[in-house]
């Protein structure tokens, strides 16, 4: 049962529920939309595994510009390179993406550069790959499949910053 209160709609104070034809009724549209747009199973996966290697004690930098859309987004897709910019309050992630088929490679550099130990996270079933940055903030990953992508920048001192999930395509 659903009960709403002046808190939920202003000045005006209700009383609605919702019955048990109003529960059948809402049962019914959610099969509905199940069967005519189902959850793709590889979105289903990401979700799964981006909780797995969640890190809570890491800033997050958000995904502000993919140039295949030049909108914020969280798919990647294209067979040409994609330029993507993460931001978080005091570092920024550039990086390329480029290849196409069984394997990518992702070319970055932080913002300012500085120096770090950036690691690659696919999957929960595989420990990160990781490399550190050059003196000019550089570093690169070959060998990247499609699926579900995130970047940890471990920087001494300073607290980690972990881009958003992207997806590979």
């Amino acid at each position: 049962m659903i009960r709403t209160s002046a808190a939920d709609v202003g000045d005006r104070v209700t009383d609605e529920t919702v019955g048990p034809d109003d529960e059948r009724l809402l049962g019914e549209l959610r099969g509905l939309f199940q069967r005519a747009a189902p959850m793709p199973s590889w979105l289903v996966e990401a979700a799964r595994q981006s909780y797995g290697l969640r890190r809570i004690d890491a800033e997050l930098a958000d995904l502000t510009r993919d140039s295949l859309t030049d909108e914020p987004t969280v798919l990647v897709r294209g067979d040409g390179p994609s330029m993507l910019t993460f931001d978080a309050p005091d570092l920024t992630v550039e990086v390329e993406l480029t290849g196409s088929g069984r394997t990518r490679r992702l070319t970055g550099q932080l913002v300012p550069p500085q120096p770090a130990r950036v690691e690659v996270r696919q999957s929960e079933r595989e420990a990160p790959r990781v490399v550190d940055t050059d003196i000019r903030g550089r570093f690169s990953f070959g060998e990247l499949r499609p699926g579900p992508l995130s970047l940890a920048c471990h920087r001494p001192g300073l607290r980690t910053v972990a881009t958003e999930w992207i997806r590979l395509d």
